[in-house]
């Protein structure tokens, strides 16, 4: 029959997991977190009960009423692992992302409001011009050369870049924002919003400061995680 169990020579593979759960890692997993690692790892159950913690997986005890980190709470976040939430969509990515912070906003400065951002010229309008054109060129809302969704991308591009002075445009933002625009099709300051808070709450912003420094860090740990699980790949 089939276990949950690692294979005894496969033992040295797991244990740097092992000391993570040791350290507490599982304090730290929203339930989507701990359910990817169950999938990966099935000895996850076992870690935490060695270390003496839940199995997060389970979703027992506080896991069960609690509110998530970011002050999600868990029908929201079941429902969003489910189900295609329709209509309540957009109200999904707001809560989630905007949820329990307050976006500081202050006339006059590069933290002024969108609707004054969107329309100061920026030095990078040259370069967002040229990613707009080719932002998802098959989408319906992307498809017309000039059109609403390219001229909204355009706008949103630039207020970020004045907003975000310290890195300005780079590439890639005009597909993270193209994306919330399909969430948010008539609500710009929506899409401002959410685009700012995924950047700045969940520390996306990181991979697009000078040098990159994230993008190494996460690279690192990605090697980590497949030399971990996937010791002959690596």
């Amino acid at each position: 029959s089939e276990s949950n169990q690692p294979a005894e020579d496969a033992e040295g593979a797991f244990q740097p997991w092992s000391s993570l759960f040791g350290a507490g890692l599982s304090g730290y997993l929203t339930l989507p977190e701990a359910r990817r690692c169950r999938l990966i790892c099935p000895a996850i159950a076992r870690f935490s009960s060695v270390a003496g913690q839940r199995d997060p997986y389970e979703g027992s005890g506080s896991w069960k009423g609690a509110g998530l980190p970011g002050g999600i709470s868990e029908p929201l976040m079941e429902a969003l692992w489910k189900e295609d939430l329709g209509l309540r969509r957009g109200h999904a990515w707001q809560e989630l992302l905007l949820g329990g912070i307050t976006l500081q906003q202050r006339a006059g400065t590069h933290q002024d409001y969108y609707e004054q951002l969107c329309k100061q010229p920026s030095k990078f309008d040259s370069a967002i011009k040229r990613d707009v054109h080719r932002t998802l060129p098959s989408e319906e809302l992307f498809k017309e050369k000039g059109g609403q969704g390219q001229q909204a991308l355009f706008r949103l591009l630039r207020a970020l870049a004045i907003r975000l002075w310290d890195i300005g445009y780079c590439q890639s933002l005009n597909l993270i924002v193209a994306t919330l625009i399909g969430i948010f099709p008539d609500d710009e300051t929506a899409v401002f919003n959410c685009s700012l808070a995924l950047l700045l709450r969940h520390s996306l912003v990181d991979l697009y400061r000078p040098k990159f420094p994230k993008l190494g860090v996460l690279i690192w740990q990605f090697d980590k995680i497949v030399e971990g699980f996937l010791p002959k790949v690596h």
